[in-house]
């Protein structure tokens, strides 16, 4: 008996569970979205990056070569500058609002690069 009930508690759990991961509402969004992007002789690789709206962002910048001016990395439509260090990663985390194309460019705007937001 007691055996009986624990597996009907058992089976229950299941399908609420079976039933809330395949219903609209149950379905998880991803919490995050991830991007890498290396600075080398060449420029940016790769210079277009898709991401998604309305999900935090973070786009980690490697620079491999100290032979162009991309010592910094800005991004002006998310207000964000930083040095980037040589072999180093910097990762930059921000979340897109709005659909469109927005630039990543170097600190003295020479090398760019671009989010292409869907």
């Amino acid at each position: 008996m007691r055996k009986t009930v624990l597996q009907i508690g058992l089976a229950g759990f299941l399908l609420v569970t079976i039933f809330a991961l395949i219903t609209p509402g149950g379905v998880k969004r991803a919490r995050f979205q991830t991007a890498r992007i290396e600075i080398n002789a060449q420029g940016y690789q790769p210079v277009n990056v898709r991401l998604r709206r309305g999900v935090r962002a973070r786009v980690t910048f490697v620079r491999t070569t100290d032979l162009t001016c991309a010592k910094e990395i800005v991004l002006p439509d998310f207000n964000v500058r930083r040095a980037l260090p040589l072999n180093q990663p910097v990762v930059v985390s921000f979340t897109p609002q709005k659909k469109g194309t927005f630039a990543f460019t170097c600190g003295m705007n020479m090398m760019r690069g671009q989010f292409i937001v869907r």
